[in-house]
């Protein structure tokens, strides 16, 4: 374990996952140029000794919208490495498919809003054989694994097909250091994905007992 992030709040009383999301969020957006810039250096450097104890296994990220941590050098850095880097497609009935990327992959709008796609050939859980390290958006994470999403499910419905022991993924919520939370504080309902680690720009946060 790298960094044992510090928890954003003192109280691990649960808010309602509207309202936490909602005063998680408009702190991202208040975040200025100068701490994203240092934040994007960290992303790099953990992730990329995450990655370098896998080999040239394959990573699925994401396109970072512009107040979520900003992975891109992170995700060039692990291409130039030789890692085979997977990006997310949204399609119908709130599910996911992947898209191999590189720096230079062409990208489209996407069927969320403000969201940009990696266009190129679609495929689905099949190509997680090979996957190590699967970051996962989030808005903030509890010290117990519990995830707060932006509402639209499509992590809950892809996660319980590549988690498994047929799978050699470590499955890590990305987000910033001060968006990890102390346990119990994120609401958890029975279809909530839990994860076991955690990757932000301080380090990394193994979660132990935490479902991979």
């Amino acid at each position: 374990m790298d960094h044992t992030a510090s928890p954003a709040d003192a109280s691990p009383v649960p808010e309602d996952k509207a309202r936490l999301r909602a005063r998680i969020l408009a702190r991202r957006r208040r975040r200025g140029a100068a701490a994203r810039h240092r934040a994007e250096t960290g992303f790099a450097e953990h992730l990329g000794r995450v990655l370098a104890g896998t080999g040239t296994g394959d990573l699925a990220a994401f396109l970072p919208l512009p107040d979520e941590p900003p992975l891109l050098p992170a995700l060039t850095q692990a291409h130039q490495r030789g890692h085979r880097v997977w990006l997310p497609v949204v399609e119908p009935l709130r599910q996911l498919s992947w898209v191999q990327w590189h720096p230079e992959a062409p990208l489209v709008r996407g069927a969320l809003p403000g969201l940009l796609e990696p266009a190129g050939e679609r495929h689905g859980a099949e190509v997680f054989t090979a996957v190590r390290v699967l970051l996962v958006p989030v808005v903030a994470v509890d010290e117990a694994g519990v995830r707060l999403g932006f509402g639209g499910g499509y992590y809950d419905r892809f996660l319980p097909k590549v988690t498994g022991t047929q799978h050699r993924l470590v499955s890590m919520a990305c987000c910033y250091a001060d968006e990890v939370l102390p346990a119990g504080s994120v609401p958890r309902e029975a279809h909530d994905a839990v994860l076991g680690s955690i990757l932000t720009e301080r380090g990394t946060v193994s979660l132990g007992s935490a479902a991979q």
